[in-house]
């Protein structure tokens, strides 16, 4: 009987971050039209403004805990960055990745690992579990629905994060019908939808990083490469959306 390509495509997505650098790693800036550059974050901007602690609460699952590079995932990255764009701010970023989880899993953390810190902004990367599996668009539909319906009921601004971007894997799985869910459910609930899968296919094709070719030995090393490149985008577009 043949096995089940699952288990190993979500073996592939926890480390599909993992990237072989090109000469120009360094550079990983984007085009600002992958940007969402209607939506604001008015509280966020007042709080770093008046010099007040801000704290940011990271969901999400491998990528978001940083199993491919242990202490240097995004969450941290954009800790970071947003430290160097706002040095007299004390800003703090918490980060609550658990592997392998659904969405709805992820929802089900959320008066805990969420509310319960009373950030001002969450970041919520979900949607590469739903895709691999091939889960009902509408139940996602409806959890991203209730998750961010449930920020916006305690005054914390939202960023959805979409899954990554492997040229590999993208060839087997279809991201698409989940990435069109996700920005369409961010449209409507005001949320800030962050397009990584096309920042990173946009680093692929533009020779900034490969991500299929990597040795294993420096697999953690080039990770950390690109969850840096992840966390500047993000402090950077939060920066841009503080008007």
């Amino acid at each position: 009987m043949a096995h089940s390509p699952i288990p190993r495509l979500l073996a592939l997505l926890a480390v599909f971050a993992v990237v072989a650098p090109a000469a120009h790693a360094g550079d990983c800036r984007v085009p600002t039209e992958l940007r969402d550059s209607d939506i604001t974050f008015p509280r966020l901007a007042a709080l770093l403004k008046q010099g007040k602690p801000v704290t940011i609460v990271a969901i999400g699952g491998s990528a978001t805990a940083g199993t491919a590079a242990p202490g240097q995932a995004y969450p941290q990255r954009l800790e970071a960055a947003l430290r160097r764009l706002y040095p007299a701010a004390s800003i703090t970023v918490v980060n609550k990745g658990v592997p392998h989880q659904t969405a709805a899993e992820e929802l089900a953390r959320f008066p805990r690992d969420v509310i319960a810190a009373k950030p001002d902004l969450a970041v919520w990367d979900t949607g590469a579990i739903e895709a691999v599996r091939g889960f009902d668009i509408g139940n996602f539909t409806t959890t991203l629905e209730d998750g961010l319906a449930l920020l916006r009921q305690h005054r914390i601004g939202a960023v959805l994060m979409d899954m990554q971007y492997s040229r590999r894997i993208a060839a087997v799985i279809d991201f698409d019908p989940y990435i069109s869910a996700m920005e369409r459910v961010a449209d409507l609930n005001d949320a800030y939808f962050f397009r990584r899968f096309e920042i990173m296919r946009y680093w692929s094709e533009n020779g900034v990083f490969d991500f299929d070719e990597v040795p294993k030995a420096e697999r953690a090393r080039f990770a950390a490469a690109v969850y840096d490149c992840l966390g500047r985008e993000l402090a950077g577009a939060i920066a841009a959306a503080l008007r």
